[in-house]
């Protein structure tokens, strides 16, 4: 059995014993630099997070721009059953009592209850209804066959107004006609003017216009669709708007040029709005066999009562809506015929608008929801009181919660970067510090420090300057506290100027903090950079360490092959000595002895 001379003879362990001492003398002391990078690396990851937090809270409270937190107000109710109320920062400390009298409605009016079988073969051709909305108007074709019945031509109806949108029609003109000239004109959609260009001095024929046109319009109004209809020779341009919402106006007076005049596209629209976006409809069954056509107006109020009447053709006469009934607006509907379910006599005296008595004056309102009673207060009127309800005060004040949660959270934040350098700065029984002596995260350490306890420069004398006299006490082992709730609650009810000129003057507590964390937080901040520096030093300690025991294994593999050719040179020469003895008659044993001992 051969036998392996290098564990037989102890050459192994020889070599390891020198990997190890090695090891020890060369890889470990760079293994304990890197377990210190790695602690102080977490260390300052810790405190970036914090930093970053930190900053974020400073910048609410350091900023001096209309949303602000400090000067903050709400607004509470008595009574949220009857009336919710909310405030922005512009309102008055105030106090308001009110009683709800009468609810905001939509305007509804319905259809004679009509057999819902019954043929109809009188109505056939295209009927118009025209329907207006404050200032929108609209227009919706219905077109009936002669084989009718009454639920059908009310699904019809129906059908159309709901699914309508607002469209915009030019002139028809020849398609062959040359037009000249070149200008400019506006378009407003909701309100928001797009001009649309346009020169055709050298003269192109109405079809190539109107190409062109929709072309324009397409890419410069987002939400019109332009497109050009044509009608045996005759073209003419037609303005679709897909949201029903919205509105469309065409001012011909903008028209630099000629193109929109009456000559030509004679095209103008003010306030077009879908009939689907003024009025909802829906066709029920109010008893079996018959069918009722109902219309709601989108809007609440007397202001967008339901107006309506046929343009052309008889659509809405047909189901009893005569002018008779939609012009005076005060017949009512029951179960049979048609008419309208709330009374509207006048703008003062109807069933649409909000009813309120504010400060003991009577109000109405289109809608439930008055946002211009009181400045920066918005009142919601919930439900409708009876005489034996107490009047319900609604109360504007300073929105304490909201500017305590936000100091609240500066404070949680200052702490946590306070205590994430404070816990690191000390040499104890558990060792030293990452952070001790170091030079960043002490200026850092120090200026929360100077921040919590000095005063704020540029501050008038006798107002706020001092943390503490809000309440706000340092303790230099954790950092801040709130050690007097009640001196924070007047400042923030009785001095919100004072408290916000504190955090967010030029010189504030918030200003000078969230200045100062900026050099540190951020991709390009002094953190970032330190951590940097950290991976690129642990980085070169890992290569060393690589290199290192690269090292020492091609040392150990050259140590081993030495001990490994001396042992052979040594057992070549024992195995020659006993060859030569055998041929001489020398004796061994005392050779073997000390041959065997010195093996």
């Amino acid at each position: 059995m051969a036998v392996d001379i290098s564990t037989a003879s102890g050459i192994n362990t020889l070599v390891q014993q020198f990997m190890t001492s090695e090891v020890t003398k060369r890889v470990e002391p760079l293994n304990t630099k890197v377990t210190s990078y790695g602690a102080l690396s977490s260390a300052w990851t810790a405190l970036g997070s914090a930093v970053d937090s930190f900053k974020s809270a400073a910048y609410d409270l350091q900023s001096t721009s209309s949303d602000t937190y400090f000067g903050a107000k709400a607004a509470t109710s008595t009574n949220s059953a009857f009336v919710t109320a909310t405030a922005t920062k512009d309102a008055s400390i105030a106090a308001f009592t009110m009683r709800v009298n009468q609810l905001a409605k939509n305007d509804i009016a319905v259809s004679n209850s009509m057999a819902s079988a019954t043929a109809v073969t009188n109505m056939a051709g295209k009927h118009t209804l025209q329907f207006t909305n404050g200032d929108y108007t609209s227009k919706v074709d219905v077109t009936l066959t002669d084989s009718e019945t009454n639920a059908t031509v009310m699904q019809k109806i129906s059908d159309a107004v709901n699914g309508s949108k607002a469209i915009v029609n030019s002139a028809a003109m020849d398609a062959s006609s040359i037009y000249t000239g070149s200008g400019s004109f506006k378009i407003n959609l909701n309100g928001t003017d797009t001009a649309i260009d346009y020169d055709y001095s050298g003269g192109k024929t109405y079809a190539e216009v109107i190409d062109d046109m929709a072309t324009k319009i397409n890419a410069a109004v987002p939400g019109v669709t332009a497109e050009k209809i044509v009608d045996g020779s005759n073209v003419n341009l037609r303005l679709t708007v897909g949201n029903s919402s919205q509105y469309i106006s065409i001012d011909q007076t903008s028209d630099t040029g000629t193109l929109l005049n009456s000559s030509n596209f004679n095209m103008s629209a003010t306030k077009i709005k879908a009939a689907s976006g003024i009025v909802s409809t829906a066709v029920f069954t109010p008893s079996s066999g018959n069918s009722k056509l109902s219309l709601t107006s989108k809007t609440s109020g007397y202001d967008n009562r339901l107006q309506m009447t046929d343009a052309s053709g008889s659509a809405l006469s047909f189901l009893g809506l005569d002018s008779g009934v939609l012009s005076a607006h005060t017949k009512m509907a029951d179960d049979n015929s048609a008419g309208f379910v709330y009374t509207v006599n006048s703008s003062t005296d109807n069933q649409l608008n909000a009813k309120v008595v504010f400060n003991g004056i009577n109000v109405q309102s289109n809608s439930n929801t008055l946002d211009s009673l009181a400045n920066g207060v918005t009142l919601v009127l919930k439900s409708v009181m009876i005489p034996s309800d107490s009047d319900v005060t609604v109360n504007v004040g300073s929105d304490v919660s909201t500017v305590k949660n936000k100091i609240y959270d500066f404070m949680s934040k200052f702490n946590k970067v306070y205590s994430a350098i404070k816990s690191r700065s000390n040499t104890d029984t558990t060792g030293r510090g990452v952070f001790v002596s170091d030079p960043s995260a002490s200026a850092l350490l120090n200026t929360l420090r100077t921040a919590a306890t000095s005063k704020v420069a540029g501050l008038a004398d006798g107002n706020l300057s001092y943390l503490s006299q809000i309440g706000i006490t340092f303790d230099p082992a954790s950092g801040v506290s709130l050690t007097n709730d009640s001196l924070l609650t007047d400042a923030i009810t009785n001095k919100p100027t004072q408290l916000a000129n504190m955090f967010n003057s030029s010189s504030g507590i918030a200003s000078t903090l969230y200045s100062k964390l900026s050099r540190y937080a951020g991709a390009d901040g002094s953190i970032a950079k330190t951590q940097a520096s950290i991976t690129s030093s642990t980085k070169y300690l890992n290569d060393k360490i690589t290199t290192t025991q690269a090292q020492i294994e091609k040392q150990a593999t050259s140590l081993r092959n030495q001990y490994n050719r001396l042992q052979a040179q040594l057992a070549n020469m024992t195995s020659a000595y006993y060859t030569w003895a055998s041929f001489s008659g020398v004796s061994t044993t005392s050779s073997s002895s000390s041959t065997g001992s010195t093996s």
